[in-house]
């Protein structure tokens, strides 16, 4: 079973991970905050995680949808998950340095897998949006 046991430092399982950990030194240091079913995470990303200019590389935004359903399942039910599927829309370009806030919700609907859905926004406008699968 992959579920942190009672007494295990939680911090330590992403401690080096790229989107989230703390000891990464060129990570996102992404901070979470769940409320529920719904975790949320305001970032802004800086000029070195580009592509085009000004724009944020796809690889990054994938690695930041991807996380936040990760760490949904993780910090609600302390499931230790592997992403099975991702499906990635970049519906607007997302530019560098500005203030974005991501939201991955939980679909508890799906048979065999964890399900959650992520978007990416400013105030109503979504830049990109995915759903996940995830397995122990």
């Amino acid at each position: 079973m992959n579920k942190i046991k009672s007494g295990e430092d939680s911090k330590k399982f992403h401690k080096n991970c790229f989107a989230c950990g703390k000891n990464s030194p060129i990570g996102l240091k992404l901070k979470y905050l769940l409320c529920g079913n719904t975790l949320t995470s305001e970032f802004k990303i800086p000029d070195n995680y580009q592509s085009y200019d000004d724009i944020v590389h796809g690889g990054i935004i994938s690695t930041i949808l991807d996380s936040s359903m990760v760490n949904l399942f993780y910090k609600r039910d302390g499931l230790k998950l592997k992403t099975a599927k991702l499906n990635i829309i970049f519906r607007k370009s997302v530019p560098i340095n500005r203030s974005f806030v991501v939201t991955a919700i939980a679909d508890d609907n799906a048979r065999h897998f964890y399900k959650a859905n992520a978007q990416i926004k400013i105030g109503d406008t979504v830049f990109a949006e995915a759903e996940g699968y995830f397995r122990r």
